[in-house]
């Protein structure tokens, strides 16, 4: 009897850990790691999760174990149907990377110097004005997740890299992004307790302005906003270089909850009149009527429901006014980009321009990500090519799509078989694989006859 074969995997997984709902994707990666195309995703309702954060690992894991199962199936099917005679028996994912997010995420805003005698700055010079600054963010309770850099101030000259100017003093500024250091356990604890390992993260507020903002936004001044159900997020960006974020642990359920107890209506119909009737600006109402909500004896005047919202509204802007202020946003950056739930509230975008006095638009994925996706979406039954509903899933999907875009990805996933024992029929077989082609270069055919050349997940293993 032959040992068991493993076969050399190209495919990463990545997943976003919403309050409402879970979502992930399989893609496929080239010679390079870096994407080729999506073959897979699955989503479901969340437990567990809350302010985007792990607040039950059991009930996450009991959400998580089924959901990977059903897109490891949804994998093994792709390559079933991409190579004829393809003998796998098993895909099993291994590690996955995280949009991580949830409350506590926190940028802040750090200086040190160092002070030379008219010489030319050089990597240790950097490495200690770095290492000063960890140590006096770094405590017990928070860990580091990125140090940004901001530039360096060379004798009163801001310049992106210092080593190799000649200085008398440089001023080293960054952005430290911290969290509580249970925000990455819990995560990792979930996953190990379904036989899961975490390959890496990419920060969600950052993962979702990477597919959503462009090269242009980036370099003249733009600000994120994610509405999520229970976090808002906030990503600010300016000359092409991430300059603050920050995860607030409140969002639409709040709002929920007013009306519910405003009301006096269920959580479900609160939420249910939010999504279908809300307005997030009371004076872009061209009259105050009685409305309700088809399956529900419900009724709320459209002013009174919509000053509601405003005010909750209002308390949030408040806040992320704040965090705006801390990198003079409001003065460096040219449009707001709302994306995630709460961007759905009609008028919500005149409210916010009103309120902070800048452009603001609804998130859409960008062009050359919406080009590199989308057929797969497209192809989804529920989609049949309606380039609305395509739009509108990738939007769901974003932070996924953000991880892909943003992350160095690795292998997660292994395709295992058990040897016959018949080892002339196996050997058949295998010729057959090879002579046939990778089973990427099959999953490209399968999908666009017009892609030629892929990377091989098989070769170079052989029967032992």
């Amino acid at each position: 009897m032959a040992n068991t074969l493993q076969l050399t995997d190209k495919i990463a997984v990545v997943l976003d850990l919403g309050t409402t709902r879970i979502r992930s994707v399989a893609a496929v990666l080239d010679d390079n790691n870096k994407v080729s195309q999506i073959v897979a995703t699955e989503e479901v309702d969340s437990k567990g999760v809350r302010h985007g954060r792990v607040e039950n690992y059991l009930e996450l894991a009991g959400v998580l174990k089924p959901m990977f199962n059903r897109l490891s199936n949804r994998i093994y099917n792709k390559f079933k149907a991409a190579i004829d005679g393809f003998i796998g028996n098993t895909v099993e994912i291994k590690s996955v990377y995280i949009a991580l997010g949830g409350k506590g995420i926190s940028g802040k805003e750090q200086k040190e110097s160092y002070r030379l005698n008219n010489q030319f700055v050089d990597v240790p010079v950097v490495q200690k004005i770095e290492e000063d600054i960890r140590k006096r963010v770094e405590n017990d309770k928070e860990i580091i997740l990125d140090m940004i850099n901001q530039g360096y101030n060379v004798d009163d000259d801001i310049k992106m890299e210092a080593v190799g100017c000649r200085a008398s003093n440089v001023e080293g500024r960054f952005c430290v992004v911290t969290a509580e250091k249970e925000i990455k356990e819990d995560i990792e604890k979930t996953l190990t307790h379904i036989g899961i390992q975490l390959a890496g993260y990419s920060l969600l507020p950052f993962a979702l302005a990477d597919v959503m903002l462009s090269d242009a936004d980036k370099e003249v001044g733009a600000t994120l906003i994610d509405l999520g159900a229970s976090s808002t997020s906030i990503a600010i960006y300016r000359d092409n270089v991430r300059r603050h974020v920050r995860v607030l642990p409140f969002g639409g359920k709040i709002i929920t909850k007013d009306i519910k107890k405003v009301c006096g209506l269920t959580t479900e119909t609160a939420e249910k009149i939010k999504k279908n009737i809300g307005c997030a600006y009371p004076e872009g109402l061209k009259e105050n009527v009685i409305v309700s909500v088809a399956g529900t004896d419900a009724k709320i005047q459209s002013v009174e429901l919509a000053s509601i919202i405003e005010a909750r509204l209002e308390e949030l802007i408040s806040y992320l006014l704040g965090e705006m202020n801390k990198v003079s946003a409001l003065t460096s950056s040219k449009k707001i980009i709302l994306t995630g739930r709460g961007s759905r509230l009609d008028k919500v975008c005149d409210k916010f321009t009103n309120e902070f006095g800048l452009d603001t638009e609804i998130g859409k994925i960008k062009d050359v990500c919406y080009e590199k996706y989308s057929s797969y979406f497209a192809s989804l039954d529920s989609i049949n090519g309606n380039p609305d509903k395509t739009a509108r899933k990738m939007n769901e999907f974003a932070a996924c799509l953000g991880v892909l875009e943003s992350c160095a990805l690795d292998s997660c996933v292994y395709v295992g078989r058990k040897g016959s024992a018949d080892v002339k029929a196996d050997k058949k077989a295998e010729g057959k694989v090879k002579k046939e082609g990778s089973i990427v270069k099959r999953i490209f055919t399968l999908f666009d006859p017009m892609v030629e050349k892929a990377t091989s997940l098989i070769d170079g293993t052989e029967m032992k």
